[in-house]
């Protein structure tokens, strides 16, 4: 048995543990302890750092300059190694709205990496069909193309090319002919569904059809604000249901553009840390260097903007369509087609880490920011025995961090990953 043992850490569980050290057996948390002893086996000295669980990010699209629906195995390995140097341990990975036989592709590269863990990579919890079954009145980046309501023959053929390993289906239901959809998920999920989690997004209900499907066994918000009805003083829609439901978790991207700290820092204190999680939705440039994907990129002075160029493009995007859409970096976002009459913010470039000091910057301490980056999400995906928090028994999943959460070294399923 290896045992790797974190010493004079500042600890946080995700709640505020103090000074202390952690033992890990194998791939196991043994221990967490303020009594000062001699270590066994190999020894990590976090003097002056923080020691907090590995986050967990709901919903990704990409990193390290790979997007998730190439159908490519190592492009999905690519983005696991990319997150993992910034900290988080846990992803679920986004699929876009595509012809079937490009999301079913993706789905089993997916699985592939589910089924076998990148040794220096982030666990993959599974994938999230997103825009598949949304609504055409909030596609946002998705591709309206191939946009359909919630049916059982599309779900069956992705729940068998994921192989069981499809973690959040995302619905507008009311495209959901009498809750038929979300209730049969509901009522199956453990039995046939490996407790697959039922989301809303890219939805367009109005307050009572999204209390309804709340009702009927929804449980998560899509990226709560966006691609979502609601927000008018007099017109309620599936924002305000979000809000008002204590039944729902709800998805918060926290890169500073697809929601304003106001908007973000009132629905944390509306719902409640236990209620609301934080993700990036990040595209494929999170975790690249600004040096270096700027070197694949043309700068258009009058939009002030950088042009991916087709090169740093993959033909698989589902988001790009050749000679329609382009790609563009503007104030630290992805935007498509600016400029454009169909310009739309098409998703964040930060990671989780980068996340949760933006929410500990807007006021909330990071006890608070934590919770919502690793237990809270964990809870609602089903994984909280495992992972999401530093415990006694739970995988070693940890992050070693600054004063600043600037990632030191990480821990991946009780061993060290060196930043």
């Amino acid at each position: 048995m290896e045992t790797l043992t974190i010493v004079n850490g500042d600890i946080y569980t995700p709640t505020h543990f103090g000074q202390g050290n952690i033992v890990i057996q194998d791939d196991t948390i043994s221990e967490i302890t303020t009594e000062t002893r001699q270590p066994s086996g190999q020894v990590i000295d976090a003097s002056n750092c923080l020691v907090i669980p590995g986050l967990i990010d709901g919903l990704i699209h990409g990193g390290g300059g790979c997007d998730t629906m190439t159908g490519e195995i190592e492009d999905i390995a690519t983005i696991a190694r990319a997150h993992a140097r910034n900290g988080v341990t846990s992803l679920v990975l986004g699929i876009s709205s595509g012809s079937m036989a490009q999301i079913n592709s993706a789905l089993t590269a997916i699985a592939h990496v589910v089924d076998e863990p990148v040794a220096d990579g982030s666990r993959i919890l599974g994938s999230y069909v997103e825009g598949k079954f949304g609504s055409l009145a909030k596609n946002g980046a998705q591709n309206a193309k191939y946009i359909t309501p919630p049916n059982f023959e599309e779900f069956h053929a992705m729940w068998a090319a994921s192989d069981g390993t499809l973690k959040v289906i995302s619905v507008a239901p009311e495209n959901d002919e009498n809750l038929q959809f979300i209730k049969h998920l509901a009522t199956y999920k453990t039995d046939a569904y490996n407790d697959i989690v039922i989301a809303m997004g890219h939805t367009n209900a109005t307050y009572q059809q999204a209390m309804a499907a709340i009702d009927a066994g929804i449980t998560r918000a899509t990226h709560t604000y966006n691609g979502m009805s609601g927000m008018h003083h007099r017109e309620l829609g599936a924002v305000e249901a979000v809000i008002a439901h204590p039944n729902i978790h709800a998805e918060l991207i926290v890169d500073e553009h697809h929601v304003h700290p106001f908007w973000g820092n009132n629905l944390i204190e509306q719902k409640g840390v236990q209620s609301v999680g934080l993700i990036t939705d990040c595209t494929e440039l999170a975790g690249v260097p600004t040096e270096e994907w700027q070197t694949s990129a043309t700068y258009v002075a009058e939009l002030d903007a950088y042009r991916l160029n087709e090169g740093a493009i993959s033909e698989s995007d589902t988001a790009f369509e050749a000679g329609t859409t382009e790609k563009y970096v503007r104030d630290g976002a992805m935007w498509l087609d600016v400029g454009k009459p169909t310009e739309r913010l098409a998703g964040a470039t930060i990671t989780l880490m980068e996340g949760v000091r933006n929410v500990v910057n807007w006021g909330h301490s990071l006890s608070e920011a934590l919770t919502m980056a690793t237990l809270t999400p964990a809870q609602n995906l089903g994984v909280a025995a495992a992972v999401g928090s530093i415990a006694t028994g739970k995988i070693a999943d940890i992050a070693i961090v600054d004063e600043n959460l600037s990632v030191k070294s990480t821990i991946l399923r009780g061993k060290l990953l060196k930043n």
